[in-house]
């Protein structure tokens, strides 16, 4: 594993702190592991639109401004 993947058990750690709900989390620990919103959507089946409403409420939650800050916090 390269340094800069981030484990579940790491990602859990520290996203548990935010009251995320079980959907926000596993949206979240998909982008932290570098897929595009569209990637995302394609996969949970939901829209691309859907997936970036969570996110903004992620990021809210996580009191973050974008992706490169959340991926931040769980390095």
């Amino acid at each position: 594993m390269n340094e800069s993947q981030i484990t579940k058990e790491r990602y859990l750690e520290v996203a548990q702190k935010f009251g995320f709900t079980k959907r926000e989390l596993e949206l979240g620990f998909l982008k932290v592991s570098g897929f595009s919103n569209r990637r995302i959507a394609f996969m949970l089946g939901i829209s691309e639109q859907t997936v970036k409403n969570h996110f903004t409420h992620i990021y809210e939650k996580a009191w973050v401004p974008g992706r490169k800050e959340f991926r931040e916090l769980f390095v």
